[in-house]
């Protein structure tokens, strides 16, 4: 066919029109049928299908620049690994226009290639794929380190099957794979995948790409191994930083609790202030006991449990608690109880150590000096009850060497004491603490404890001492008291009379505080009585009446003593009992029947009667003289 020079211009006119629109090859073979078979038209076309080729192919090569060049930004980015590898499956699915694409890694303890990211897929059993090494295209790439394109997964031999990997392939539809390393030097750590549902052939443009993008994610998953280590590192950085935070701030308590401990010592300091330097230091909850469960000291600082909740075993889990032994060689004063929010470091337990070796110093010193105070005080109770008495310039001497002084210008009540069921030192150093509060002194004579007390009532100071110990010791105190005697060289004989009580009590079992002058005559004409005899004269003078009385539910006793009180005389004893004189002549009648006569009437036998009265109203607690006054009418 001719083509007339118009003509030829205009197909070439069409010819660069195809090239400048980018048209598909078929436009091309489209226009070489329109014009039919020519030479010169030939090589045009076959030059422009070439000029085609190239151009879609530098076309193909900018977009797969511009995809490694993004993927390479998201290498730089702050992007997690997981949406870096999942950018990359994506744009390997765009650029070979294939149904999915995905990335495996291998699993350091099996060695199997397990699913990271997968794109395009249709079925969570792909998703969870594990292939064994040397198994499908994964396990190839990954074992030979080489890339594996195939047609036909199912159909190629080259590739060894694993049921479970192929039944998964087959669901999700997939025919075509291609597969390349990904590697960190010679080192393969998984692979990139790209796949169809259909028979294709990847070429090696294609299986170049994905080379590309492979190396790309193999930076992602070391850069992410690498931030994981950088992370971990960290946190065991951050983790040391705190334990040495610790370690220093432990060293700082136990640096000023050392330098504080030491002082302590030196200036005896109470266990009170003690506790309260000790929980600031450390910053928690300090109790001291000691014995069984006596509470010493405590102290709490802000935020740590309370003394009670220590105690108590109520701290909560939290809470670190220590208990330190308080001792000194082989004898165990009690213990240091610490508790405190968190733990403890080594430093603070052995603060905690020395702290408890420096109680018991404390406690050993309280205790030496309280013996030197205790035995200043006995030395001028035994001076004060000497004979003859040291002069007085002697004895305030001694006074103003005791650690609270006593004035001896002062009138002092004696007070004579035992208790039954308590310890000698337990007894002394309730009595010491008794008369310290009320600025006397208590020191051990004879076995007794004697209790000096100035400007005080005896009776109330004996009433008083045996209320108190009896609370503080939990034993049966018994107080006689004298007194008071207003110098001192009159001690000695208000001693006297307070011992004399004290006896007469113990004698009759009587329990509590009683002053001398309540006793009456036989507090003045009794030195040594026992038990026994009390009981006998009892038994023997008003054993009856009170028998009668206990049967009757009479008041013969009580008729007999305001009988005396009233000087024997009926109608004053009638008026003091509110009863009528008829009635009292009745119960004098009725007693002289019982006892036998009227001799209890006569002197002597009423002077025995009386003295038993006076016992009766001694053991029965009621220890005042005088007619009570009833005014009952029963006979």
């Amino acid at each position: 066919m001719s083509l007339t020079a118009d003509t030829t211009s205009g197909i070439l006119a069409r010819v660069l029109d195809l090239l400048a629109r980018e048209a598909p090859p078929e436009r091309f073979a489209e226009l070489a049928r329109e014009v039919g078979p020519h030479p010169l038209l030939d090589q045009v076309l076959t030059d422009a299908a070439r000029v085609r080729t190239l151009l879609e192919q530098r076309a193909r090569r900018e977009r797969e620049a511009q995809v490694l060049y993004a993927t390479a930004r998201d290498l730089t980015s702050l992007r997690g690994s997981d949406d870096v590898l999942t950018a990359i499956v994506d744009r390997a699915r765009d650029l070979l226009g294939c149904a999915s694409a995905y990335i495996a890694l291998i699993d350091a303890e099996t060695g199997d290639a397990y699913m990271r990211v997968t794109s395009g897929t249709r079925t969570r059993a792909l998703d969870s794929v594990r292939q064994p090494p040397g198994y499908g295209v994964g396990g190839y790439v990954i074992q030979t380190g080489q890339p594996l394109a195939t047609a036909n997964y199912h159909a190629d031999p080259r590739i060894r099957h694993d049921p479970a990997v192929s039944a998964a392939v087959r669901a999700d539809g997939i025919v075509s794979i291609a597969g390349v390393p990904m590697k960190l030097g010679t080192r393969v750590v998984g692979a990139l995948f790209a796949a169809d549902r259909y028979e294709r052939v990847f070429d090696q443009a294609e299986i170049a790409l994905l080379g590309s993008l492979a190396a790309h994610a193999s930076v992602v998953i070391e850069n992410a191994r690498l931030f994981d280590q950088i992370r971990e590192s960290s946190a065991e950085l951050r983790a040391a930083n705190v334990r040495l935070r610790r370690q220093q701030l432990a060293l700082e308590r136990a640096g000023r609790a050392h330098e504080l401990l030491m002082p302590m010592a030196l200036t005896r300091v109470g266990m009170p202030e003690f506790a309260r330097t000790l929980a600031d230091v450390l910053e928690g909850t300090v109790v001291v006991t000691v014995g069984p469960a006596a509470v010493l000291a405590s102290a709490t600082a802000p935020g740590a449990p309370s003394p009670e909740d220590l105690l108590g075993g109520r701290t909560g889990p939290d809470v670190t608690v220590r208990t330190v032994p308080v001792q000194a060689g082989q004898e165990t004063f009690g213990q240091l109880m610490f508790a405190r929010p968190g733990d403890l470091g080594d430093p603070e337990v052995r603060t905690l150590e020395r702290a408890a070796q420096t109680a018991a110093l404390l406690l050993l010193m309280e205790r030496r000096t309280a013996m030197v105070a205790q035995e200043l005080r006995t030395e001028l109770v035994e001076d004060l009850l000497a004979t003859p008495a040291p002069d007085r310039a002697a004895l305030r001497r001694r006074a103003r060497l005791l650690d609270a002084p006593l004035d001896l210008d002062r009138p002092l009540a004696v007070v004579v004491l035992t208790a039954e069921g308590v310890g000698r030192s337990a007894l002394i150093d309730a009595a010491s603490d008794f008369a310290a509060a009320r600025r006397g002194i208590a020191a051990e004579h004879d076995g007794r404890i004697v209790v000096l007390l100035p400007d005080t009532d005896p009776g109330a100071a004996a009433r008083a001492a045996a209320a108190e110990l009896d609370r503080a010791t939990g034993g049966a105190v018994t107080a006689g008291a004298a007194g008071p005697a207003p110098a001192p060289e009159a001690v000695r004989d208000a001693h006297r009379d307070a011992a004399r009580c004290h006896r007469l009590l113990v004698a009759l079992g009587r329990r509590g505080g009683v002053d001398v002058a309540a006793l009456g005559v036989i507090g003045m004409v009794l030195e040594e009585v026992t038990a026994d005899q009390v009981h006998q004269l009892l038994d023997r003078t008003l054993g009856p009446l009170l028998h009668y009385d206990r049967t009757h539910d009479a008041h013969l006793v009580r008729t007999v003593e305001c009988y005396f009180a009233c000087g024997q005389n009926p109608p004053t004893t009638a008026r003091h009992l509110g009863v009528h004189v008829n009635t009292v002549y009745q119960r004098l009648e009725r007693v002289d029947h019982i006892l036998g006569g009227r001799a209890w009437r006569d002197p002597r036998g009423a002077l025995d009667v009386q003295m038993a009265l006076q016992f009766h109203r001694l053991v029965t607690g009621d220890p005042e003289h005088g007619c009570p006054h009833d005014t009952t009418s029963r006979a």
